[in-house]
């Protein structure tokens, strides 16, 4: 069993997760029997889609990262935690029950669908690696791998959950029926609701109502997205004090952003959506016409543009609240990636309102920070027993070092055994 542990593992962390995400979108299309053109194209396609994403997404934190930088430098507030950023995903490929987790997580999956205790398939096989970087945390915080294995199918079974809680929204707003999105991300989104309804109450920002279509109408020229990318992209630079050549590319580097996130998302959907379609029809005859769901990646949930708005405008915005929060110990830069993501999971509960996405990801951030400094320690430790770091530095990252439900199950784990 260590073998095929080592195996998988070694196959998980060379592929990446676009050559992962085009080779099972393939053997579910032929599964699912969406025909072999159907099924490649659909594959190859969704690969694409992430790639680019990847891509896009990389660049844009480079470039934003310096004029980050500079301004954080701006403030001499002693943070002694490094942010690694999702250099954290390397304990998902290093720890020893990767395997385990990932058998484990499809099984449960199987057994609830059958129970009908879920609606949705695990089909998004790539994000199982945020389980197993929680079970490799648990499994370095009790020193056994059983209960790691058990926290990080807990974990994953809980999304798949979370999944059926948030489908109809993300169906509706992004416009892609049958789907569902098993990566715990989507917790933002359920809890996105009641604060929708708290700001529909509070007089004054009930009324406000930033969408950039309606920016767009408005504003002619400057409320086009790549316009719009590039001016929040200078006054970024401005802020972070670069010199006008650095500023000027900063700009562009934004509205290229703004411009082609939304288009790359459409080809992923256009890979995902006829192999989706393909499984629902055929597992909704298997089970007598019962409503299922098609797991697919949060990087989904990209392509409205209010999602990139917000994420540029949170930029600047989260590095002054760590500096402003008493008690944080991290000042965040590569985990500034992750931003994006976080907004793409609440857009439709706020019907892409970027106003109310930049206030709800802001408060959510508060928890975020201090779970992250709080939980240094075993990110550390973790990180220096598989190799990945260097245990006399401190560190921590927003995603799993402060994910509220892993911090949840963390502590629950420690504290049993």
């Amino acid at each position: 069993m260590n073998g095929i542990a080592a195996a998988v593992a070694t196959f998980l962390g060379n592929v990446g997760s676009s050559v992962l995400v085009a080779v099972v979108m393939f053997i579910l299309g032929l599964c699912f029997k969406a025909g072999f053109s159907k099924s490649l194209r659909g594959g190859l396609y969704a690969g694409i889609g992430l790639a680019g994403l990847s891509i896009i997404i990389n660049a844009a934190t480079d470039a934003l990262t310096p004029a980050i930088a500079a301004f954080s430098e701006n403030f001499s507030k002693d943070m002694n935690v490094v942010d690694i950023g999702w250099g954290s995903a390397g304990v998902a490929f290093a720890w020893p029950g990767l395997a385990f987790v990932i058998i484990g997580t499809l099984l449960v999956n199987v057994i609830m669908i059958l129970c009908k205790l879920t609606k949705t398939m695990w089909t998004d096989i790539w994000s199982i690696w945020h389980g197993n970087v929680l079970a490799g945390f648990v499994w370095a915080a009790t020193g056994k791998m059983w209960v790691g294995v058990a926290a990080g199918v807990l974990f994953l079974a809980i999304g798949s959950k979370l999944a059926d809680w948030t489908a109809k929204d993300y169906q509706e707003f992004n416009q892609m029926p049958g789907i569902a999105v098993p990566c715990t991300v989507s917790l933002l989104g359920l809890i996105a609701k009641p604060f929708n309804k708290l700001f529909d109450a509070i007089p004054g920002i009930n009324k406000i109502n930033f969408k950039p279509d309606a920016v767009r109408s408005k504003m002619g020229v400057f409320g086009e997205l790549g316009v719009m990318g590039c001016i929040i992209g200078i006054i970024i630079g401005i802020i972070g004090k670069m010199s006008y050549g650095g500023v000027l590319q900063l700009g562009i580097s934004v509205g290229v952003l703004m411009v082609f996130l939304p288009k790359t998302v459409s080809v992923l959907c256009e890979g995902i959506m006829p192999i989706a379609n393909a499984i629902i029809e055929t597992v909704q005859e298997k089970f007598e016409g019962r409503e299922l769901y098609v797991g697919v990646d949060c990087a989904a949930l990209l392509g409205d543009p209010s999602v990139m708005a917000s994420a540029v405008i949170l930029y600047p915005l989260v590095v002054i609240l760590a500096v402003l929060l008493p008690g944080n110990k991290l000042l965040p830069i590569a985990s500034l990636a992750i931003i994006p993501y976080w907004c793409g999971a609440v857009a439709a509960q706020f019907k892409g309102n970027v106003f109310r996405i930049v206030l709800f990801t802001l408060i959510w951030t508060i928890p975020v920070f201090y779970l992250a400094t709080f939980q240094a320690p075993i990110v550390t430790e973790t990180m220096g027993a598989l190799g990945l770091g260097d245990p006399a530095v401190t560190q921590s990252c927003f995603d799993m070092g402060g994910d509220i439900l892993g911090s949840g199950i963390l502590q629950l784990f420690k504290a049993i055994f």
